[in-house]
């Protein structure tokens, strides 16, 4: 015989088990009102239920019509909310560098129902299973080996057949622009947007396995992209370089943890295969515009040109920067007339004051009589490098690092390239997300991307750049950017993430010896991640009312989130009209995203797509990224648990 407890119909032994938690209240409701007005105790109930989300009064409402303790119920669960509502706080209060705004919103992340009432039930349990395969560490370490050994013993479709329903149907969207429609339009119909992605990846392995040309392996760190999120990983030093694998007659990149880059990589044989690229980029942007007009295309600048290039333009602008500060003799930030004179004296060949002052008011077109930082980086093109380089009297840094005429010959090509796709993203009214890479490309790739935001973010945030705040110099740069928009009168447009290079950055520059350019510690990213956020809106022309923030979020960051939305209601700006969205990857962060989707706020997953077996690099690093993250992941899995179990066991009353 079962114990009462357990008798009755499912209704009744619920309504039992409240019975006995509203007993239990209302001791405590009693003790807690003995020494309390009246009237004071009313008005606090009130405001208790005005607090309580819409949907909670709803549900409170329903189970008062249906049950005569229904009533009862409701105020059990009004006191369940609020004290859940007041521990969160005090989690958020805790965690002070990550959420330093006080925060009057009441959304519910953890709200299963909610979050997974799109997803199946197969969904969620492809899910639940992929991320306790990530938490074993040894399968994901070896993860390569084995596809190397699937591929080599079983052949390609038999990892295909493996593989399309959990990992690709898990981070990817489909494998052409066909199929990921109904997917696009599943996320629309929950109000939640695309970033499309041709995954696809051309790799260094190929220079590894010996097959076709490009960058040799002592250059592999340099050919690299960044994702979506991009949550950087504090923790373990998983480090990843790339090897290929040949399958039907073709190399298929597989990457691997050997010391290199965790990131996209490219192999360029011609400059064939950069068009090659760019026409990629194309497809994506018309599918933007097709399939989800809202939403964004992502580019990345490595695809259009040679790496190597980019790193010898990143070290080329570097050193102009180190010019400027050499000149800049008070360390004031300005460069006066006589600061230019004295170290044009020194460093450059004699020439009169005329002459002098003629090169001085190439950089003062403005005649303020100080040359400020933004006026040297757009004056000093390659060109005026080059001249200024042939006019040393001995070889300097500077002099070395500045390009050759067959390599601003390939510059100008990867800027056309790139410029081409933002006229194809203004004709179709698509906007741009420009990834962020590797610090040694970084200088470069940012020239190019402010290049072309003064150029078409005249009248709206056509193009967006990328900060990758666990870099220690991330909110200088970002401010520097902030000011050049609204000096050159353009909107700025960014995205922030924390990053996705940590290990490779550190060991890079361990081995050149040279500074560490990543936050000591994951609570100086936090800080730094919420300070950009809060100078991006709150700069002069977003206070004013002259433009919207624009900027995308993009984090898997509960606390970053919410923080955002706390500074949202300090700034007074509505989700829908602020011009600030969020974004996660495809397949992770769920709870995110839907949630905000639901709650009116613009939210965004990354879509990566492209045939299988060439996607199976990203897919490899979606399982590696989550094994170092499976701290944040936790959340996931209990919440996935929970609805799973709440799912089967209601089939089975």
């Amino acid at each position: 015989m079962r114990p009462a407890v357990f008798k009755g119909t499912w209704r009744e032994r619920k309504l039992r088990t409240l019975q006995g938690e509203r007993k239990r209240r209302s001791k405590m409701a009693v003790l807690m009102t003995k020494n309390r007005n009246g009237m004071r105790g009313l008005r606090a109930s009130s405001a208790i239920m005005r607090s309580t989300p819409q949907t909670f009064r709803t549900c409170a409402r329903t189970l008062s019509q249906r049950s005569p303790v229904g009533i009862h119920a409701s105020k059990v669960g009004i006191h369940t909310h609020v004290a859940a509502k007041e521990a969160n706080e005090g989690k958020r209060r805790s965690q002070s560098y990550q959420n330093p705004t006080k925060t009057t919103n009441s959304i519910d992340f953890e709200d299963g129902e909610v979050v997974y009432s799109k997803h199946s039930t197969w969904e969620l349990i492809r899910a639940y299973v992929i991320f306790q395969f990530c938490g074993l560490e040894w399968i994901v370490k070896n993860s390569d080996r084995m596809l190397h050994f699937a591929l080599r013993v079983f052949g390609a479709s038999f990892v295909q057949f493996l593989l399309r329903p959990t990992l690709f149907a898990q981070f990817c969207g489909g494998e052409s622009l066909t199929t990921i429609q109904p997917f696009v339009r599943r996320l629309k119909e929950a109000r939640i947007g695309g970033i499309l992605d041709y995954a696809a990846e051309a790799d260094v392995g190929d220079e590894v396995g010996g097959q076709g040309g490009g960058i040799n392996e002592a250059d592999a760190s340099s050919n690299v992209r960044n994702d979506g999120d991009e949550e950087e990983i504090q923790g373990k030093q998983n480090n990843l370089t790339s090897v290929s694998v040949v399958t039907s007659g073709k190399n298929v990149p597989v990457t691997t943890r050997s010391g290199h880059a965790l990131a996209r990589q490219y192999s360029y044989q011609t400059e064939m295969q950069c068009d090659a690229n760019a026409k990629i980029f194309e497809t994506s942007i018309r599918a933007v515009h097709g399939v989800s007009p809202d939403g964004f295309a992502a580019v990345k600048v490595t695809a259009l040109g040679n790496p190597l290039l980019l790193e010898r333009c990143s070290d080329a602008l570097r050193e102009t920067q180190r010019l400027f500060r050499r000149m800049d003799l008070n360390d004031d930030g300005m460069i006066t007339l006589e600061e230019f004179a004295s170290f044009w004296s020194q460093w450059f060949v004699e020439a009169d004051a005329a002459t002098i002052q003629r090169e001085f008011n190439t950089f003062d077109s403005k005649n303020t009589g100080v040359i400020d930082p933004i006026a040297w980086t757009t004056t000093l093109d390659p060109e005026m490098m080059r001249t200024m380089a042939s006019k040393c009297k001995d070889e300097s840094p500077f002099s070395k690092v500045v390009l050759n005429p067959e390599e601003q010959h390939l510059l100008d090509s990867m800027e056309s390239r790139f410029d081409k796709l933002v006229k194809l993203a203004d004709e179709l009214d698509v906007r741009l997300m420009v990834d962020a890479e590797h610090t040694y490309f970084q200088p470069a790739i940012d020239n190019i991307v402010l290049k072309a935001q003064q150029r078409h973010n005249k009248h709206t945030d056509r193009v967006y750049q990328t900060i990758q705040c666990y870099l220690k110099d991330s909110r200088s740069r970002n401010a520097l950017f902030m000011k050049r928009a609204e000096t050159e009168g353009w909107k700025y447009a960014v995205k922030i993430v924390r990053g996705a290079y940590m290990h490779q950055e550190r060991a890079r520059a361990k081995k050149r010896n040279e500074p560490d350019p990543i936050h000591d510690t994951i609570e100086d990213t936090h800080k730094c991640f919420a300070d950009v956020m809060e100078d991006v809106i709150t700069r002069p022309k977003v206070t004013a009312g002259q433009e919207k923030v624009n900027m995308v979020i993009a984090t898997h960051n509960q606390l970053s989130v919410q923080h955002a939305i706390g500074l949202l209601e300090k700034a007074k700006l509505t989700p829908q009209d602020s011009g600030i969205a969020f974004g996660q990857l495809l397949g992770m962060a769920d709870h995110l995203t839907y949630t905000l989707g639901a709650n009116g706020f613009c939210a965004y997953k990354y879509i990566p797509y492209g045939p299988m077996l060439e996607c199976l690099p990203y897919l490899l690093r979606r399982a590696q990224e989550n094994s170092d993250l499976m701290g944040s992941v936790g959340c996931e899995l209990s919440m996935l648990s929970k609805e799973i179990r709440r799912r089967l066991l209601g089939r089975i009353r």
